[in-house]
């Protein structure tokens, strides 16, 4: 039998379309697994800056701790240490802080009260002393994340709402400058994938004050944005991409 006219004509204008078609349902894919994976928080600013520290925190200077004596409450105090790396407190008077662990410093303080450890407690308010860089994909502006110890750059990117629909799975990276180790830069490939579907922790870099942590955005998420207003909503949708709306919300604004 001969095949009709438009037979003909059919398969090739599939063939010429399947090479974008294939990739964009690739995208929706890979949409759908973060959407479901990394669910985005409520408030990514109060997720970045809300203090959760690892035990291994080492305070410094400008961290604001809350020190609290439960049998001297007029030694209670927020506190930030000072340059000298001391907390300026009355009583103990400016005991010397800078590189213990939150633990340590309630240990030391309740050595020099006299008090049994459990006496005493030791917050973090505000952790000052270093940054994490995070580069995009949001909406090309990068953000100053509070270093709270040495966390694993998925899950602090999982914390800080960092791996959006748009993100383009192969282009996680982690810079580790070495300025202070003199030594020279570091590069590490995160493998979101293996990290996430197979839970191989290979790739997934413990962060270190100072790293930057660069996310790539696909060139859908990208494109979706020079879209007019009437089809960009349109086009997100059926990607299953956040909506601009959401960045311009949660997203911190310069001073």
């Amino acid at each position: 039998m001969k095949p009709s006219a438009a037979t003909t004509v059919r398969f090739p204008v599939f063939a010429r379309l399947l090479p974008a078609i294939v990739p964009l349902v690739a995208g929706c894919a890979d949409c759908r697994f973060l959407r479901v994976s990394c669910p985005a928080p409520p408030d990514p600013v109060a997720a970045a800056h809300a203090p959760q520290p690892d035990a291994a925190y080492r305070v410094g200077y400008p961290d604001v701790l809350a020190v609290s004596f439960d049998d001297f409450p007029d030694w209670n105090a927020v506190v930030t240490v000072d340059l000298d790396g001391r907390l300026p407190l009355q009583r103990p008077a400016r005991p010397r802080v800078e590189g213990m662990t939150l633990d340590e410093v309630r240990r030391e303080l309740a050595s020099l009260a006299g008090l049994r450890p459990d006496r005493v407690t030791v917050r973090l308010v505000s952790p000052r002393a270093s940054r994490v860089y995070v580069f995009g994909p949001i909406r090309g502006r990068s953000r100053v994340v509070p270093y709270q110890g040495p966390e694993p750059v998925i899950d602090m990117l999982k914390r800080i709402g960092g791996l959006p629909p748009g993100t383009k799975l192969s282009q996680v990276y982690v810079v580790r400058p070495n300025v202070a180790n003199g030594k020279p830069p570091e590069v590490f490939r995160v493998d979101v994938a293996g990290v996430l579907l197979s839970k191989d922790q290979t790739t997934n870099v413990v962060l270190l004050p100072s790293d930057a942590v660069y996310v790539g955005e696909t060139t859908r998420s990208v494109f979706s944005r020079v879209l007019p207003d009437w089809l960009g909503p349109i086009y997100r949708r059926c990607l299953g991409l956040l909506p601009d709306e959401w960045w311009q919300r949660n997203t911190p604004r310069p001073p």
